[in-house]
């Protein structure tokens, strides 16, 4: 081997890892795309238009190209794991007499009409009980040799089995109990009971890791890359548990309007309106408090967490070439890096994305940007409290008790005394077991006033909102022209922060997580100046670096992977030579003179 084959062998193991194992968790409200971005991932090859084809413009359009000719050439399907399959798995473990009590409880029939309806069902189910139980009884290296077929061949085909049957029950019978028995797997690790456990908190994702496992064990046996999708992560602390295991794990939030889902679970689903508010209420639950944190579904702080954001339109010319596009686009960031640069917005939302780290709210972390219609960034702001105040996050029930650290604290809160012994109450028996974890025992204003007053009343936050602050940011250090520009923002504007974006003439606002008000279709959907909401298409934060950072600049990528011949211009080249020859011949010459002269 010589030494260029040396070389573009060590390149080939730089990039070997990522081209090697990639997982990517999906997460989204049901009916955004979750199933279809998945079944993309596992197809033979991806539906990618060409680049005249498709909805990317200009500069994006040439990125778009690159990708396409990296995609085409380099694409391998991803195993899909179906998160309903995980679930089926713990459902199994149940015999046909406790599933059906199982099932009763949960869609609240009576046991002997479930029974009945399911009569069909019965030995089918027995012999997947069985086959599942042989698997669990196998010892670990035998269980990861045979896993494969587990969740990937078995499983399916039960899962599908038993949604038909219990169609015979009602349209949202299955839906119902999967999310029922995802609560009850990650709360008690049983599919019928749903006492806490705090033991069994990750034994949802503990599974999916040894499938993860599994998978690569049989991916190095037969000598191939592992790509793995799975498709429905619905609680935080799951895309927590794979992200710290893994750093080629992606969580890749998959958004579409609002107006696009409800279409998709009326007419694909066949919800009626009392169905889809039940499921908003499970998948966006309002508040969270105690052991629900760990156990319940919460899309709003799964998309907070994620890292890509793709946006499924839905209704379009281009269907579904245009979520492939996107899913190309970030599949060979994954493998190879720096292959392409980000695009504009992403360069915007990832700043805002940085700078809400600065914010001190003990609830919720919001950035936004504000730039001209260029993309040039004129303020950047986080939600804080005012210029002067502290910030919740440094702030201590302790010291306002203790009545330390006075200059902190507002007259109200140290001088009323109704909301002085609130704060007694609910924080005076439990100091000494936050101070034991040496935790600061912060508290929320809001919350507390609002306890007080028996309401739920915005205006009694301390901090500004991210999208104001950066308003206030332009006329406070000098104005500049904003109309016509654009608003990044981590969350979406309030109704409040809406009002200013249409007053200042923002001309488009960017955003990753719609608000639930009435925002967008009361305040910004009024008028004839409304601006432009479009839903974030993009990678941010850690991800940003990790697919947009090359791992070498790419000029010596190409000289190390090809023997790429340097061109020398001969003209040139004489031309030096003849001026050094000349310069030695002048230098002789003066020798010559200083030698006579002597």
């Amino acid at each position: 081997m010589n030494i260029k084959d040396d070389v573009s062998s060590a390149l080939d193991n730089v990039f070997k890892e990522s081209k090697d194992f990639i997982i990517i968790g999906l997460t989204g409200r049901t009916g955004s795309g979750c199933s279809t971005c998945a079944k993309l991932l596992n197809g033979e090859k991806l539906p990618l238009p060409s680049p005249l084809d498709s909805h990317f413009r200009g500069n994006e359009a040439r990125k778009y190209k690159i990708i396409k000719k990296y995609i085409d050439k380099t694409w391998r399907k991803f195993e899909w794991l179906q998160v309903r399959c995980v679930l089926s798995r713990f459902v199994l473990e149940l015999n046909f007499s406790a599933f059906c009590q199982l099932v009763a409880n949960v869609v609240s029939l009576d046991i002997k009409d479930v029974r009945s309806k399911l009569g069909r069902f019965r030995d089918s189910y027995k012999s997947y009980h069985e086959q599942l139980n042989h698997f669990l009884s196998m010892g670990e290296v035998e269980k990861r040799s045979s896993a494969y077929k587990i969740y990937f061949e078995v499983l399916p085909q039960f899962t599908e089995e038993l949604r038909g049957s219990l169609n015979d029950l009602s349209n949202s019978a299955y839906t119902t109990l999967y999310q029922k028995v995802g609560d009850n797997v990650r709360s008690s690790g049983r599919a019928d009971k749903a006492e806490f456990d705090p033991d069994n908190v990750f034994i949802f994702p503990s599974i999916i890791n040894k499938v993860i496992k599994a998978v690569r064990y049989r991916a190095k046996q037969n000598g191939t890359p592992c790509y793995i999708v799975i498709d429905a992560i619905r609680n935080p602390y799951e895309a927590v548990y794979l992200k710290e295991r893994y750093a080629n794990f992606f969580l890749i939030s998959v958004n579409t309007t609002n107006e696009n889902r409800l279409r998709h679970l009326r007419e694909s689903h066949k919800f009626n309106f009392q169905q889809i508010e039940c499921l908003d209420e499970k998948e966006y639950p309002e508040k969270l408090s105690g052991h629900n944190k760990f156990i319940s579904q919460n899309i709003q702080k799964c998309i907070e967490t994620a890292d890509i954001h793709i946006n499924n339109p839905r209704e379009d010319n281009f269907e579904s070439s245009e979520l492939a596009g996107q899913l190309a686009w970030y599949v060979s960031l994954m493998m190879h890096p720096g292959l392409i640069m980000p695009t504009s917005v992403e360069n915007c939302m990832q700043i805002a994305f940085s700078v809400k780290k600065s914010s001190g709210c003990i609830s919720r972390q919001v950035g936004a940007v504000v730039t001209d219609e260029f993309y040039s960034v004129k303020s950047v702001g986080w939600n804080n409290t005012a210029q002067g105040q502290v910030p919740c996050l440094l702030r201590s029930a302790e010291d306002l008790i203790n009545g330390a650290d006075k200059i902190a604290y507002s007259d109200y809160e140290k001088n009323d005394r109704e909301f002085r012994n609130k704060v007694e109450d609910k924080y005076l028996a439990v100091l000494d077991e936050i101070g034991k974890d040496g935790r600061n025992p912060s508290f929320c204003f809001k919350d507390i006033q609002n306890e007080i007053e028996g309401e739920k009343n915005q205006v009694h936050t301390r901090s500004l909102h991210a999208e104001e602050n950066a308003f206030l940011q332009i006329s406070k250090y000098g104005g500049q022209k904003v109309k016509g520009g654009f608003l990044f923002t981590t969350a979406s504007p309030c109704e409040l922060c809406a009002k200013k974006a249409s007053q200042l003439g923002i001309a488009k606002i960017y955003f990753i997580d719609p608000y639930p008000g009435i925002a967008t279709t009361h305040i910004l959907k009024s008028g004839d100046n409304q601006p432009v909401l479009e839903l974030f298409r993009g990678a941010v934060g850690s991800a940003f670096h990790r697919l947009y950072q090359p791992k070498m600049p790419y000029k010596d990528e190409l000289e190390m992977a090809y023997t790429i011949k340097k061109q020398t211009n001969k003209k040139k080249s004489k031309i030096k030579q003849l001026e050094f020859e000349i310069s030695k011949l002048k230098m002789e010459l003066e020798t010559l003179r200083a030698t006579r002269t002597d």
